[in-house]
């Protein structure tokens, strides 16, 4: 200590003196006569500001320099936590773990009227071709994902009595094709749906989620449901049947419902519950094309980096494991909560693409599930032709999936079946679902149609160990 302090003065006094001899120097060479102003300020109050500052910017620089100091965790007592506090942090942690069983899943789309035609179409590389019957502002024909064959006379006629409902469909071509599209995967999960429905030892109460796009403004969503409960479940009760319509804009807003739906099976598992998800849509209409034409939006010769209109309807049936049997369960794939996520800037926004969103999303899932990546043996994406969607897509995977072959692996449903905004995801899930199921190991569903949304979930074969809460946080 003392040797430090007498070098700190004697630099001090030695800096006072330079200083002095510096100053009175030059009043003697100038033959200057100071004034007590003159010997208070040059004599005083300048060394002092000298010497101070110095060692106020030595003590500045060692501040800066020396490591911050490791915070000393606090010792809490366990009775002075707020109780709700604590059980409301193991209430989230724990739903972050919670899946759902998809018990089956039927999807129309233009390349298909299953999944395995779906991935049989992007494998052979099918994809949409132009129709004549629409053309754009340049006189092109435009290219359009539709499904050929398609009837859709008669739903009008299963609207008889609703003049305002069949003047809306008159008018809306997209409405009766997604109406007569939703109607052909309904009737097909029909079957599967009575085996469900029809055990009279256990009665399970249906909840139906039929999502549509925002745009259908003027529909009578109680005709609708009128509608439905008359065509398919006219023989359930009130108190066995509930029917909720849901108009969605994009992706990620159906699978959050999606979400919504595992949450609320596992919060409630001791009720006899099944869901059963419904999404339709279509742009195979004139005025569709039109606006998506004027928008800007619409893939031809000059905007090939812009989407082709498509068309598809999907149904999801969705149980928890609790009500099913041994054998019911050997069929059902297992759905993961839905990890959602917006990008900082929008894809085509310029700049170099980037998938670090997606890349995130992948890795807090894949933590949560206890999922390592190599055990992921597909890639099932909503993503079509566009490069940029692509490219996020490779980007984000990164190397942690350099087992997966970019081809072979890796499924993009919109390439052969288009644009399915906002059903594309539910799409894409019940292709996962098929693909988990025929190669009997986890599949990674990627949502990335949106400009911004993302939406990330887990499908893994029935037979999936699922991480406990505690495994789950070693």
């Amino acid at each position: 200590m003392w040797p430090s302090l007498f070098k700190i003065v004697g630099g001090s006094l030695v800096a006072v003196a330079l200083l002095w001899a510096l100053v009175l120097g030059w009043w003697q060479s100038n033959d200057y006569e100071p004034s007590r102003l003159d010997l208070a300020l040059y004599l005083g109050a300048l060394p002092l500001a000298i010497v101070g500052g110095y060692f106020l910017l030595k003590g500045f620089i060692e501040h800066v320099k020396a490591p911050p100091a490791a915070e000393v965790p606090k010792d809490t007592p366990l009775a002075d936590l707020d109780p709700l506090t604590i059980a409301a942090a193991k209430t989230s942690a724990a739903e972050r773990l919670f899946s759902i069983r998809l018990l089956n899943a039927f999807v129309v789309t233009a390349a298909g009227s299953d999944s395995e035609s779906i991935f049989a179409a992007i494998k052979d590389g099918v994809r949409p071709s132009p129709n004549p019957s629409f053309t754009d502002s340049d006189g092109f024909p435009v290219f359009l994902a539709e499904v050929k064959d398609l009837d859709h006379s008669m739903i009008v006629e299963e609207f008889d009595g609703e003049k305002r409902v069949i003047g809306f469909l008159e008018a809306r071509d997209d409405i009766k094709r997604a109406i007569a599209l939703l109607a052909s995967v309904v009737d097909q999960a029909g079957d599967v749906l009575s085996s469900y429905l029809n055990q009279p030892e256990k009665q399970p109460v249906l909840n139906v989620l039929l999502l549509i796009p925002n745009n259908w403004n003027g529909l009578d969503a109680a005709v609708l449901k009128a509608w439905l409960k008359m065509r398919y479940w006219s023989d359930l009760s009130d108190s066995c049947l509930s029917i909720k319509i849901v108009p969605v804009n994009h992706e990620a807003m159906a699978l959050r419902q999606l979400d919504e739906i595992v949450l609320d099976a596992n919060r409630d598992s001791a009720r006899q519950v099944m869901a059963l998800v419904l999404g339709m849509m279509s742009s195979i209409d004139a005025n569709v094309v039109e606006m998506l034409d004027a928008n800007g939006t619409l893939f031809s010769a000059k905007r090939q980096h812009q989407s082709i209109p498509g068309e598809g309807a999907v149904a999801l049936l969705l149980g928890h494991e609790a009500m099913l049997d041994g054998d019911e369960l050997g069929q059902a794939t297992v759905v993961s909560r839905v990890a959602l996520g917006v990008r900082d800037k929008p894809l085509g926004g310029g700049g170099r693409i980037r998938g670090k969103t997606v890349e995130q999303l992948i890795s807090g899932l894949l933590d949560v599930t206890g999922v390592e990546h190599s055990a992921i043996n597909a890639i099932v994406a909503d993503a079509d032709h566009r490069a940029d969607h692509l490219t996020e897509i490779l980007d984000g995977l990164g190397s942690a999936f350099a087992h997966l072959d970019p081809i072979e692996d890796c499924s993009t449903v919109g390439a052969s079946c288009g644009a399915l905004s906002p059903i594309s995801g539910l799409v894409a899930l019940a292709c996962a679902h098929t693909k988990a199921l025929a190669e009997d190991a986890h599949v990674l569903l990627i949502s990335n149609q949106h400009t911004s949304e993302r939406a990330v979930l887990l499908v893994s074969p029935p037979l999936a160990q699922k991480p406990t809460f505690d495994s789950a946080n070693t």
